[in-house]
């Protein structure tokens, strides 16, 4: 019998690892270590939990939960856990990783970080949920059944008291969805994503600071995704920012944070008025932060590191 190749269209409002409602988090820089492990630990220990509703008003719609744990460093070594659930329609992914991030010292002010991160995910699809016109069983979904991926991750950062830029991937694999039975062979895929990261920290007076960055994402077969932001940051408490990617999303967001460490944030993301889209609902999006360390163990905000035990 001749092989059917089919793409599942129901699957296809949730991400392929990391590639929708993921791929345009508003409070990236506070989940870099989702994408690239050679984050993990930069800003020392902490406890992150972050969660995105997209879509608002609309029934299934994608929600995705984060939630972040990073150790106190080891000398050079920088060790987290990553978990994250993400649920759309029919789908309900869990990922679970464990994030190893090693420092090497360039100079007195640059540090090298090189991370890898392992573990797995698991997808729950419950085909029940698809609503269906004729009591007959859909043979086209035979195919479609719950799968286990494991997951291994790379990449590298740069961190400078002024910037940072890092390449990483959450997953080197790729990997088919769905089974293949005699009559169907399904094509759709989790995929490689690549994910590049840049930003500046630019000094306008002794508590004002204007903070830009952007992020490119990668992935085989689909287009590329750019998105950047910029914040206005007053004495490292209190921030306020504005962003926008190239698939018309645009944000708002602010966040601040206490002399203890604990830091939160609210965005809100909409479509730009241009946009010819079937889905026009908002999205929201907010993020605790607590600092289970002091400031010194923070490689982005402290200049020299090791310039302080000295």
């Amino acid at each position: 019998m001749k092989i059917v190749r089919i793409q599942l269209v129901l699957i296809f409002l949730s991400p392929v690892f990391l590639q929708s409602q993921q791929s345009s988090i508003i409070f990236s820089k506070v989940n870099f270590s989702i994408y690239n492990p050679a984050y993990t630990g930069v800003e020392g220990p902490s406890l992150i939990l972050n969660s995105r509703l997209q879509w608002i008003g609309i029934d299934q719609a994608p929600r995705t939960n984060y939630l972040l744990y990073h150790l106190a460093p080891k000398k050079n070594v920088l060790l987290g856990v990553s978990a994250i659930n993400d649920r759309v329609f029919i789908e309900n992914k869990t990922y679970l990783t464990l994030d190893y991030n090693y420092k090497l010292q360039i100079d007195q002010e640059k540090s090298v970080f090189l991370g890898i991160k392992a573990g797995g995910f698991y997808n729950n699809i419950d085909t029940n949920k698809i609503p269906r016109i004729f009591n007959e069983a859909n043979p086209l979904l035979s195919a479609v059944e719950s799968y286990f991926n494991p997951i291994i991750g790379v990449g590298f950062t740069m961190i400078a008291p002024n910037f940072f830029v890092g390449l990483g991937t959450p997953n080197l694999f790729n990997s088919k969805r769905f089974k293949q039975t005699g009559e169907l062979e399904p094509s759709a895929q989790d995929l490689t994503l690549y994910h590049l990261t840049g930003g500046l920290k630019l000094t306008l007076n002794s508590k004002l600071s204007l903070n830009p960055s952007i992020i490119y994402r990668s992935i085989y077969d689909s287009p590329n995704f750019i998105s950047g932001n910029i914040s206005f940051s007053y004495d490292e408490k209190f921030s306020i920012g504005t962003g926008g990617s190239n698939n018309d999303n645009l944000s708002v967001f602010f966040s601040s944070i206490s002399k203890n460490g604990f830091q939160w944030g609210y965005g809100y993301e909409f479509l730009n008025g241009s946009a010819v889209e079937a889905i026009k609902s908002p999205t929201h999006e907010i993020f605790l932060k607590i600092n289970l360390g002091n400031s010194d163990d923070s490689e982005v905000n402290e200049e020299n590191e090791d310039e302080d035990e000295k």
